[in-house]
């Protein structure tokens, strides 16, 4: 029992550090590219500090975060751009990145979530 219990928990840690991987970026440019990639995943933009944890080049300086936020500005405006009702129809998670820049995304996500045309996806 104590095994099954230690190989869950293992298990559990070493999920999580997948969800997080190191990061390793030499230049500016390649932070802009990560910042723009994680944008149009959807995902939140992560903290200075947070990036600073995972960097495994110790690179992050004040100019490579900056770069990494207009990568993820240029990379939001672009996820945004789709249609937030069929995103909400394939049933595609959506982490409320567009809030601020279009109030009507989120409500036209849930219209699609809760349509049934996403019964066909």
């Amino acid at each position: 029992m104590k095994k099954w219990i230690l190989s869950v928990v293992v298990g559990l840690v070493l999920s999580g550090c997948a969800l997080q991987p190191d990061l390793a970026f030499k230049s500016d440019d390649e932070w802009k590219e990560y910042g723009y990639e994680v944008a149009l995943a959807g995902m939140i933009k992560d903290s200075e500090q947070n990036l600073k944890g995972r960097d495994t080049l110790q690179s992050l300086q004040s100019a490579s975060y900056q770069a990494y936020s207009d990568g993820y500005e240029l990379g939001r405006k672009e996820y945004c751009s789709q249609n937030a009702v069929m995103l909400g129809v394939k049933n595609e998670p959506y982490r409320g990145i567009c809030d601020k820049l279009d109030w009507t995304f989120r409500q036209d996500y849930i219209n699609g979530r809760t349509s049934r045309a996403g019964r066909g996806f």
